[in-house]
C-alpha cells in the first residue's frame, strides 16, 4: 500500500498547471542546467506578470541555484526584464513582475 502514494505523487510532479490567473496562457518550456522550467506570461493593464513552475524533483540542497534559475527562465522566456523586489513563492512556484521593452 505504500507505493500508491508514491505513485500519486510522481504523478503530480510531472504536471505543470499554472494558477488560475494564468488559464489560456501558453507555457514555454525553458532549460536550465538540465532542468526544464513552464513559464507563463500574463498581461494586467500595463502591467506584465509570469510564473515559472519547476518540473520534476529538486533535492534540498539545489533549491537556492533553482531560484536564481528561475528569475533567468521568466526573463529568457519573455525578453523582459524581472522587476528587482517582485518575486514570490518558492522554488517550485514562483511569480514575477516583469519590465518589457517598449514595442
Amino acid at each position: 500500500m505504500r507505493i500508491v502514494p508514491f505513485l500519486i505523487v510522481l504523478m503530480l510532479a510531472a504536471c505543470a498547471s499554472p494558477d488560475r490567473r494564468y488559464w489560456g496562457a501558453e507555457a514555454q518550456t525553458v532549460t536550465i542546467a538540465g532542468r526544464d522550467y513552464a513559464v507563463y506570461r500574463r498581461e494586467s493593464g500595463t502591467r506584465t506578470h509570469v510564473q515559472v513552475i519547476r518540473m520534476g524533483y529538486a533535492r534540498r540542497r539545489e533549491h537556492v541555484e533553482i531560484l536564481g534559475a528561475m528569475r533567468v527562465a521568466a526573463e529568457r522566456a519573455t525578453g523582459c526584464q524581472v522587476i528587482e523586489g517582485s518575486a514570490d513563492g518558492d522554488s517550485g512556484v514562483m511569480n514575477f513582475r516583469v519590465r518589457c521593452p517598449a514595442a
